[in-house]
């Protein structure tokens, strides 16, 4: 067999494909190991530690002191930190780069918990994970508000720039289709929370243009991978794909 039935796609596979199809066939079908990188195991303990954080009942409640919601969550961070040591330091940096991402990582922990202490509480739900079968879709969104009668979903991102990519804006798109298709309510926006800024999320409106776009895009990449055949996803990236592999 040739083909695959009922695969399964992700906002982070779709975006995959359409950086490289290559990559996409060594990750999704020969399941190739992913080499480990700061970026990702920093991305990890960060995004660990903001869930950690909303577990806690002092985060549940209607306020939190911004000192409070910092000291919380900079502990959180250092037990995070601490369990991936050896996979830090099993990585080709130095100990000033090490410590530089450690410090870049408080920072952003300081930026959201200043945030936090300004704005609406938890969410109703953190690292939510929805799988539609409808769609062939599955995703796990990082925080769920319910705002009125407004539903707002939250991605957080560690990256070092804070702008709108064609990766982030498709991957918010994707998010609000599997919403609207698993709770039958349509999210008003997608906020995208970059962490390296003190500023207020930035907001991705969600209309029936987005919505259509995330539907088309779905579809065209599962058509695109309903087969094993390697000669079927060309590498469009000039070789670099190969280098993110063991």
């Amino acid at each position: 067999m040739n083909t695959i039935e009922n695969r399964i796609l992700s906002p982070t596979a779709i975006n995959t494909y359409l950086f490289c199809p290559q990559k996409f066939y060594f990750r999704y079908i020969q399941k190739l190991k992913t080499k480990p990188s700061i970026h990702l195991v920093r991305g990890q303990i960060v995004h660990q530690t903001i869930y950690r954080f909303h577990r806690k009942p002092a985060a549940r409640g209607a306020s939190i002191q911004a000192e409070k919601a910092k000291n919380d969550l900079l502990g959180i961070f250092d037990q995070e930190w601490e369990k991936a040591t050896n996979t830090i330091e099993s990585l080709p940096l130095t100990l000033p780069e090490i410590s530089f991402y450690h410090d870049e990582s408080e920072h952003m922990l300081r930026n959201f918990a200043h945030w936090y202490s300004q704005n609406r509480g938890p969410p109703s739900s953190s690292e939510t994970k929805m799988l539609s079968w409808n769609l062939r879709l599955m995703g796990i969104i990082d925080a769920v508000h319910h705002i009125g009668d407004r539903v707002v979903l939250v991605d957080y991102k560690t990256s070092k720039y804070p702008k709108i990519t064609d990766d982030i804006r498709r991957q918010a798109a994707l998010y609000a289709l599997l919403c609207e298709d698993q709770h039958g309510i349509t999210p008003s926006e997608v906020r995208i929370h970059f962490l390296v800024q003190a500023e207020d999320p930035t907001s991705i409106r969600v209309d029936e243009d987005l919505l259509t776009y995330a539907k088309e895009t779905l579809r065209l990449v599962a058509q695109k991978t309903s087969t094993t055949l390697q000669q079927n996803y060309p590498c469009t990236c000039g070789g670099l794909c190969k280098k993110d592999f063991l």
